[in-house]
């Protein structure tokens, strides 16, 4: 049975706790018992066009309760969007969409013309909510249930912002409306997308249909009578403020984005991005365009610089081996950048891997092996805080920086160090970063590059706990082994590396499966996660060690240089 038939087939409070994970008992607590006090935080943030948004996020017992909803709920959009033919309208809160996929179909046209509705989440109403899951031909569901769904999402009578189930319960009701302006565009000609309330439409035709704007003697442009119809029949209004014709001869946006010859970033965008990066490379920190007070953390500068990469690697349709070959100035500024972030101001002592399953054994090793807390870690209560980073192989950061796993990888960084490090005036090197690899053939290599660059004599045999090649970088390799080459599986019992997964055995030389072996993926998330709590990791004491040494020997957390 589907998701949606389970959630169709429900008729009690207990038939819905099922589906959700729930006993009954805790939903009713929350929703009935659990004090209004308890259940949201409210505060203001500032909106770009001036005034503030009211943001109320949801308390932990219920915010978990709500994001349990919400992925029931995309779950059942995904089914029903299987049996839908055709490209998708709305372009907000889904897979593989965006603000860009949403500016694509705009792109050299004419007219762009955009309109935003009004006080999007709170116009959905319990009610509202509520009437949509029993009236929808989708969902048709038990009036006990909807209304159920209805008390866990609203909030004061309306959908918060700030609620993990808001935006795909929005996004399901707002669908109809989707429909009815797509069918308005088509007989006009003219294209049609949606992103959350952000709607647009954009054509080539010599007049702008009429029936969906029109431009007034005054020279703005309105909605035209059909549009406005629509719209209002749908339980929507418009924020007329918002509306606005943008045509060919001036720039045009679209979420953001421009859109007409491809889409982009605006241009001064990206000159207050660079700006920005100039001035954390020289002080450490930085101001917003038209702001005075300085920001500290990089974590919003990130975020702006990823938001470009992901516009301008969709716009660069060249190999992977070209744009690395021959990067964009924007791509040498984001490298720089991560290479500042990670390498050069990091926020606590960094473990570099030669991959992504390394970091779950080391991990773990530190979790259990309490004779290393708290200086490499310490529970708080039942969580554990670790005191060291490891670098993640799961984001954007890794493939920008050329850091992919390997001793290649580790090279790249290397040889990074020697190009990025001299050219920020602002390096703090508050904590070491260490590069822990295999003690194994690949070695030889890191071995060659470092004595070439930093006239260090390393070899397989030499059993020094840790190397000090430059500044805050460090490297150590897996314990030596006599007349033979170490790896990091070498420091797991025997028998747990015996451990057969549907009849295949572990080959750690693999790193995904074959007909009769599994890799090291599949080690570490099957059989070293699952089983954690049962491992025995003594024998990775003696790698610990050596992480400790290498933070111990490069001292307290240093003041910027």
């Amino acid at each position: 049975m589907s998701t949606l038939e389970k959630l169709k087939a429900a008729s009690s409070i207990h038939d819905l706790a099922k589906v959700l994970g729930y006993k009954a008992s805790s939903i009713s607590y929350i929703l009935y018992k659990l004090p209004e006090s308890r259940k949201y935080r409210k505060f203001a943030i500032p909106k770009k066009s001036g005034g503030v948004r009211e943001i109320c996020a949801p308390l932990p017992q219920l915010r978990l309760l709500q994001r349990r909803l919400a992925n029931i709920l995309y779950s059942c959009r995904d089914e029903i969007d299987k049996d839908r033919s055709g490209k998708s309208l709305s372009h907000g809160f889904r897979k593989a969409h965006s603000i860009l996929t949403n500016a694509k179909p705009h792109r050299r046209r004419r007219y762009v013309l955009n309109l935003d509705i009004e006080d999007y989440f709170p116009s959905f109403n319990f009610g509202r909510v509520r009437g949509y899951f029993i009236k929808n031909y989708h969902f048709s569901l038990n009036e006990k249930v909807a209304t159920l769904i209805a008390q866990i999402a609203c909030f004061e009578n309306g959908l918060p912002q700030g609620s993990p189930c808001s935006p795909i319960i929005a996004e399901l009701i707002t669908q109809s409306l989707d429909v009815q302006l797509a069918r308005l565009a088509r007989r006009h000609k003219v294209t049609y997308t949606r992103y959350a309330d952000d709607l647009t439409f954009s054509g080539n035709c010599v007049v702008f249909p009429s029936d969906i704007a029109k431009e007034e003697a005054t020279g703005y442009w309105v909605l035209g009578g059909s549009l406005a119809k629509r719209i209002k029949q749908a339980g929507f209004d418009v924020n007329h403020s918002k509306t606005r014709m943008q045509f060919r001869t001036r720039r045009q946006l679209v979420t953001g984005l421009t859109v007409n010859r491809k889409v982009n970033v605006r241009a001064e965008y990206y000159r207050y991005a660079r700006a920005m990066c100039a001035s954390v490379f020289a002080d450490g920190l930085y101001h917003r365009p038209n702001e005075n007070e300085f920001i500290t953390s990089l974590n919003p500068l990130e975020g702006i610089l990823s938001h470009i990469n992901l516009v301008r690697e969709a716009a660069d349709t060249r190999t992977a081996k070209k744009k690395s070959e021959e990067p964009t100035a924007f791509r040498k500024l984001y490298k720089k950048f991560l290479f500042y972030k990670y390498f050069a101001r990091p926020e606590r002592p960094l473990i570099v891997c030669e991959g992504k399953t390394d970091n779950v054994y080391l991990r773990y090793a530190i979790r259990k092996l309490t004779q290393f807390h708290p200086k490499l870690g310490r529970f708080e209560g039942e969580k554990f805080q670790s005191a060291v980073s490891f670098f993640s192989y799961k984001n954007q950061a890794h493939k920008v920086l050329e850091i992919n796993g390997g001793a290649g990888g580790l090279i790249h960084l290397i040889l990074s160090y020697k190009h990025y490090l001299p050219q920020f005036e602002h390096r703090p090197l508050r904590y070491p970063v260490i590069l822990l690899i295999d003690n194994d053939e690949g070695a030889k290599s890191v071995f060659k590059t470092i004595k070439q660059n930093f006239r260090l004599e390393i070899t397989h045999e030499k059993a020094d706990p840790f190397y000090h090649l430059t500044d805050n970088l460090y490297l150590i390799k897996t314990p030596e082994k006599k007349d033979e080459y170490s790896c990091i599986e070498d420091l797991f019992d025997p028998e747990l590396l015996k451990t057969k997964l549907d009849g295949k055995v572990f080959n750690p030389a693999k790193e995904h499966e074959s007909e009769n072996e599994y890799g090291k993926h599949l080690f570490a998330e099957v059989v070293v996660r699952r089983n954690a709590d049962a491992i025995e990791f003594s024998r990775f004491a003696e790698l610990l060690e050596r992480i400790l040494a290498a933070i111990e020997h490069y001292g307290p957390p240093r003041e910027a240089t």
